[in-house]
């Protein structure tokens, strides 16, 4: 069976830099082999066609076969963009003072909402490099296509998941109507929708309710 643009459905990989390293995976397994200790989260659900993964990779998906190990290289264009230069930007080292970091190369900073990497750092300046990590980068995927999910709790879980690292979300569906209760805020229940009924076109509306407090006074 093939899977199409529009179906949800769950992946296993292993993503692998040229030089053989690892950068991302799901795979329990292989995590072991390798001697990778850490939490391996290892449901991953997408929806295909939708870029929930990087556009190489969720272009070579659709149409294949469930349950057969795919490789594929993808190169930067298709992963997570080639290096731009723009993204290069030197910072006066004062701005890392203030923040109480002490800049040196190959340090992670945060400056304005952005995510960069010191490159170096000389006469009261320092290089800040803020594209991807990836980026530029070749990727290797070993990935298999392990299930087709079908029902719309289940989409709406794995969505709830992937975006929001929910994991087991409390949800329940009548008539196409799906529930959540999570503590959200309840204006995001329209953007919510509004992405869901993109993916899911079964979905007939979609409602966020608040859990309740532990501590509610209930009147009799």
């Amino acid at each position: 069976m093939k899977v199409q643009k529009g179906d949800f459905v769950e992946i296993k990989y292993v993503g692998r830099l040229d030089d053989g390293s690892i950068f991302d995976l799901n795979d329990k397994e292989t995590a072991k082999k390798e001697g990778m200790n850490g939490h391996i989260h290892e449901r991953t659900m997408i929806c295909l066609g939708q870029r929930d993964i990087v556009p190489g990779l969720d272009d070579f998906l659709i149409n294949k076969e469930l349950a057969k190990t795919e490789e594929i290289i993808i190169q930067p264009e298709q992963g997570f963009g080639k290096k731009d230069p723009k993204l290069l930007q030197m910072i006066p080292v004062s701005k890392f003072k203030e923040q109480k970091i002490n800049p040196m190369p190959g340090l992670r900073v945060e400056i304005d909402q952005y995510t960069g990497v010191i490159k170096s750092v000389s006469g009261g300046r320092a290089l800040v490099d803020f594209n991807h990590p990836l980026a530029g980068r070749t990727l290797h995927y070993k990935i298999t296509i392990t299930k087709k999910v079908e029902g719309l709790k289940d989409k709406v879980s794995g969505f709830m998941e992937l975006n929001f690292h929910l994991h087991d979300p409390q949800i329940q569906e009548k008539d196409g109507t799906v529930t959540l209760t999570a503590p959200f805020p309840p204006e995001m229940q329209a953007m919510l929708e509004a992405e869901l009924k993109k993916r899911i076109p079964e979905l007939k509306s979609f409602l966020i309710e608040q859990p309740k407090g532990k501590t509610a006074n209930h009147s009799h």
